[in-house]
């Protein structure tokens, strides 16, 4: 009997169990459970997902940086060597225009302008004289 009564027992336990565990809001328990789960989840990937973005524009911002110092560094030698190609061409020039002068110069102290003088007048009298046969020749 005591074996029987106790399965009595335990079966009325078991359905009671059953009737107080169906009795409540076993959605509204899915619900919540689902809810805290999303919402922790979520928060994770949220977190994740802003330390990751701010790593990436860290990176950025630093690669930006070192571009520009890059660029700056580029820059200002390019400039640098443009300058120096400028002033050397300059200074061709200008060696060049004096060594020109200064060879003129040296021409012009050999050359004595009293001969040239005379050359002119010698080539004066001799066109007189061409003019002055032609007009024999011609104008008999």
């Amino acid at each position: 009997m005591k074996k029987v009564l106790s399965t009595f027992l335990l079966i009325t336990l078991l359905f009671s169990a059953g009737t107080i565990y169906a009795s409540s809001n076993s959605a509204q328990n899915l619900s919540d459970w689902y809810k805290k789960a999303f919402q922790k989840e979520s928060e994770e990937l949220g977190a994740a997902t802003a330390t990751g973005m701010i790593s990436i524009f860290i990176g950025v911002n630093t690669s930006l940086k070192e571009a520009k110092k890059d660029i700056d560094t580029v820059i200002a030698s390019i400039r640098g060597q443009r300058i120096n190609d400028a002033k050397s061409g300059i200074e061709r020039y200008q060696t060049k225009t004096i060594n020109s002068l200064n060879t003129t110069v040296a021409e012009l102290e050999n050359v004595n302008f009293d001969e040239y003088v005379d050359g002119l007048h010698i080539e004066e009298e001799i066109d007189q004289d061409f003019e002055k046969m032609v007009e024999e020749v011609f104008g008999k």
